[in-house]
């Protein structure tokens, strides 16, 4: 039998712990009660005859010792200051008998006992990871883990969808349209999708931030050439993705194009086509050119165009004023709007942005100041969302309860590219997160929201049956 520490070397041990406690992140709470940060310890030493056993109870989880004699050198009360433990309470009760109970803040595993003729030792981890799976559909698995670490537990929800079967794995826009607000289950519902997760980041307004297509329609532009995953039928692909847009007319450039369905600024042409909604609502200090199937059909100087069906406003501050004012009723222009990389050739028709990258190539890759994310991405453990592509071309929809205590702390960000390189990741990336948070699977919300309740979002990845 193995032990842990022979009695001579666990009173030095003890007595080392006791003074050097918060540099080695652990405490010594009395003769032969250790608790590290992955486990917590149980020593005794047994006089001839004694008897020790142990027994749990659930909500909360307890370990209880019971002892035919007395342990010496216990406390009847300690409160340690410690993420998993407690409380420790020790009593003495008629007949010489004894009980110390460990009470735990959360479920842990039963601990492990190895006892011999001097020693009894009872071992319980604070490190632990529960996988349970179920089959929603085949080619569709959904996976459910407590888990815990040194810096408390954690609830991971996991789908795994097998794109080379017959689902297909879509973007929708809440409530159709760029300005929207609606719950992932109730956008799950409405595409007839078995599961669904939250997707992009969005502003107050409900506007999604960074690049966004949804069957074959770019809805916005990337950002800062953040990663973003583009989705086609059997696989996924994962790059940095930046923005490339160019009107044409006469046949050569006129000027360039800033971006796609969003507010203008200063200096800036911006395109508004139908997902943005009926109007602009841009101030009167630009200029802007409704075109039809590539006409120009109606020049506005005071801006707050209508956005025809089937149609775009092209709509210019400042500097590129002078561009679109070159042109009159009748003339032709081009669009040219492509992504680098150019997806459509893989046959890529739903593409999300998100970020900061989490994995690539199989190992650990965050690169939140490259693609400008502020602290409060990056920094802290909080509830997180993430997609990952599997070498087998399986697609990994992940979601991290979180802001919990005693339930589901979150992750940081390099605790969840690990979770995803273990969920079998070879490419991941980070989605929003917080209160967004959120998955669904036959309508059902299976996470527990941070805000105590689903919130609506901007956008929703979802999984539908396929057309096969």
């Amino acid at each position: 039998m193995q032990w842990r520490w022979t009695p001579p070397v666990l009173c030095l041990i003890l007595t080392l712990f006791a003074a050097c406690a918060p540099a080695l992140a652990s405490t010594a709470l009395a003769q032969g009660l250790i608790v590290l940060p992955e486990e917590v310890v149980l020593t005794l030493p047994k006089a001839f005859g004694q008897e020790f056993r142990v027994s749990y109870t659930s909500h909360p989880m307890k370990a209880i010792v019971d002892s035919n004699m007395p342990m010496p050198g216990m406390a009847q009360a300690q409160a340690p200051a410690d993420v998993a433990l407690r409380e420790v309470r020790y009593s003495e009760e008629g007949g010489g008998s004894a009980r110390l109970v460990l009470e735990f803040n959360y479920q842990l595993p039963e601990g492990v006992v190895q006892e011999d003729a001097e020693l009894f030792q009872l071992v319980i981890p604070k490190t632990f990871v529960n996988t349970t799976t179920r089959l929603v559909e085949f080619g569709v698995t959904y996976g459910h883990q407590r888990r815990a670490d040194s810096f408390g537990p954690n609830v991971v929800n996991y789908l795994e969808i097998d794109l080379k079967r017959n689902f297909e794995v879509k973007l929708v826009l809440a409530q159709d349209r760029v300005y929207g607000a609606e719950r992932v289950s109730d956008m799950a519902k409405r595409t007839g999708a078995i599961a669904a997760v939250n997707g992009a980041y969005f502003a107050s307004n409900g506007r999604p931030l960074g690049v966004l297509m949804i069957d074959g329609e770019l809805i916005t532009e990337p950002y800062a050439n953040r990663t973003a995953v583009g989705l086609r039928p059997g696989g996924a692909v994962m790059d940095s993705v930046g923005f490339v847009g160019e009107l044409w007319y006469e046949d050569g450039l006129l000027t360039t194009i800033s971006g796609l369905n969003r507010p203008r600024l200063q200096d800036e042409l911006i395109v508004y086509t139908e997902a943005y909604g009926t109007k602009t609502n841009t101030n009167p200090y630009g200029y802007e050119v409704v075109v039809v199937d590539g006409v120009v059909v109606r020049l506005q100087p005071e801006g707050n165009s209508t956005i025809p069906q089937g149609g775009i406003v092209l709509s210019a501050h400042g500097a590129q004023r002078e561009y679109l004012s070159r042109l009159k009723l009748g003339d032709r222009v081009d669009l040219r709007i492509t992504l680098q990389p150019d997806w459509s050739e893989l046959g890529v028709f739903q593409i999300i942005g998100g970020g900061p990258r989490l994995v690539r190539d199989g190992q650990v890759e965050i690169t939140g100041e490259a693609e400008q994310f502020k602290d409060d991405i990056l920094k802290g453990r909080a509830p997180r969302t993430a997609i990952g592509i599997t070498a087998d071309q399986r697609l990994l929809l992940v979601t991290v309860n979180g802001r919990q205590p005693h339930i589901s702390v979150g992750m940081t960000l390099d605790e969840l590219a690990n979770l995803l390189i273990e969920l079998g990741a070879l490419e991941a990336m980070n989605l929003d997160g917080g209160g967004s948070t959120t998955m669904t699977v036959r309508n059902l919300v299976l996470n527990l929201p941070s805000d105590g309740k689903e919130r609506a979002v901007s956008n929703a990845i979802v999984v539908v049956p396929g057309s096969k």
